[in-house]
């Protein structure tokens, strides 16, 4: 059995590096320093989207709704035939490789506790009425740049919305979800939930919307573990008329497809590459991520290749290689993957090249390709480093109790100011404002072991980093 094993691999090799000819044939099994899966959290039967009381008022609404009235007596419902567009789109210049995960399907199994979704499987949760799709990786960095949003997956006019309300929960509650409803041309509903809160599209109840028109930036508002997007569709405006936009052997809603171009039931594909000195920080609900991603690296120096995986399938395999300037292969490897996530990541170290140029990180999963370029001794391309930038001083350094602070000629604004270890746990985190493009912050580190940290500072535009020693 184990030489059989040692076939198979090498077989499995051979055939990767024959089908990419570029590649260097110096290929190597690789097991990750260190990942998993995602911490992110998926709503559950204890954490409803959308509660009983809550669709009893949605229904409340539209009955009393003029506007709905009004489009009800112009509506073709004898069959619906209203088909959607996928109804998420990248903005603000998020260019990650994909966007997103399903996290729940509708639930198809009208027993309790019983599940079932439209494929025979247990992707939902018992009672689920919509789909959720997830936004990864970074969800809450996302949230907070704008840079995922909610589109409108069929034209049709808003005959509700709902703004203003906290949008970064974590558990059920009783807190109303940011939302917008829209009713199409037969009288079919969609429901987008979870908005950012002061997000929303600014067009009034009683306005048209066109496919692919924003509606608002995904957030966790109301019942919510994680930013996502809950899509719900009704053939009326009764929840009792739920449909299921998937076709599938067990979807007992929905004859066909409702789908424009109905996606598969699992779409395995890296969705970000990128390369780190230090790692990022995933704190989970609900604080802000930190991706600590640099674009400039010393040559030579071990450096963190990071991916992050939607629908990592056991058996499938992850093929990375570091790209020279011209093309060639650096350096290659493979990770294999031995379990099923919904969303997960791994980190692999590796030397980068020792000349100066603009290298690329690939990743090709599932036979899909995801790069991120990056530069080696940026100095001597002209491209200054990010660390230790003169406008960022901080003194003493070595520092015993107290850490002083000083930021000069970045804009007007808050920022925030942490502190990680050599290992990237954050030990130190705090806002501040930025006034007359200047910051003085006095940080107490008395209580921190001896040893390397990282001082890092963000705005919206900016991030620094620079080293700090403690030492008594």
């Amino acid at each position: 059995m184990q030489q059989l094993y040692k076939s198979v691999s090498l077989l499995i090799i051979t055939l990767i590096v024959l089908s990419t000819p570029s590649y260097a044939q110096n290929i190597s099994i690789s097991e990750p320093e260190g990942g998993g899966e995602y911490p992110a959290s998926r709503n559950d039967a204890a954490h409803p989207c959308i509660s009983q009381q809550q669709y009893e008022l949605i229904e409340k609404r539209m009955k009393e709704s003029p506007i709905v009235q009004q489009l009800d007596n112009t509506a073709h419902k004898t069959t619906m035939t209203t088909t959607f567009s996928w109804p998420l789109a990248a903005a603000n210049g998020l260019t990650d490789c994909n966007l997103y995960y399903i996290g729940n399907y509708v639930d198809q199994d009208p027993t309790s506790p019983g599940i079932k979704d439209y494929n025979c499987g247990t992707v939902t949760y018992d009672g689920h009425r919509g789909t959720d799709i997830v936004s990864a990786p970074y969800p809450f960095l996302r949230m907070d740049n704008n840079q995922l949003n909610a589109v409108a997956a069929a034209p049709g006019t808003i005959i509700q919305k709902s703004d203003g309300f906290f949008d970064k929960n974590c558990a059920m509650n009783s807190d109303t979800a940011n939302y917008v409803i829209i009713q199409h041309a037969d009288g079919s509903v969609a429901l987008y939930w979870h908005l950012k809160k002061n997000s929303l599209t600014s067009k009034i109840v009683g306005q048209t919307v066109v496919t692919g028109e924003f509606l608002g930036v995904v957030g966790s508002s109301g019942s919510s573990t994680a930013p996502h997007l809950h899509f719900e569709v009704w053939s009326s405006t009764t929840s009792s008329t739920l449909q299921d936009p998937w076709t599938g052997t067990c979807n007992s809603l929905t004859a066909s497809t409702l789908w424009v171009s109905q996606k598969p039931y699992t779409e395995p594909a890296i969705l970000r590459a990128q390369v780190n000195k230090i790692a990022p920080l995933l704190p989970g609900c609900d604080t802000t991520e930190t991706t600590n991603e640099d674009s400039c690296f010393t040559g030579g120096a071990n450096t963190r290749f990071y991916i992050f995986i939607r629908n990592e399938t056991t058996g499938d395999t992850a093929f990375m290689r570091i790209v020279n300037p011209g093309g060639s292969t650096f350096s290659s490897w493979i990770h294999r993957s031995n379990a099923n996530y919904f969303g997960s990541y791994w980190y692999f170290v590796k030397p980068v090249p020792t000349t100066a140029g603009v290298y690329t990180f690939e990743s090709i999963y599932n036979g899909i390709t995801c790069s991120k370029t990056f530069k080696v001794n940026c100095a001597t391309l002209g491209t200054p480093l990010i660390t230790d930038l003169p406008q960022v001083e901080v003194s003493p350094n070595p520092a015993n109790s107290i850490l002083n602070v000083s930021l000069s000629g970045f804009d007007n604004g808050n920022c925030k100011i942490s502190l990680t270890n050599i290992v990237g746990q954050v030990v130190s985190r705090d806002n501040a404002t930025i006034e007359n493009n200047n910051l003085q912050k006095t940080l107490s580190i008395s209580n921190l072991p001896n040893g390397i940290y990282f001082l890092t500072i963000e705005t919206g535009k900016e991030r620094v980093v620079s080293k700090v020693i403690k030492q008594n």
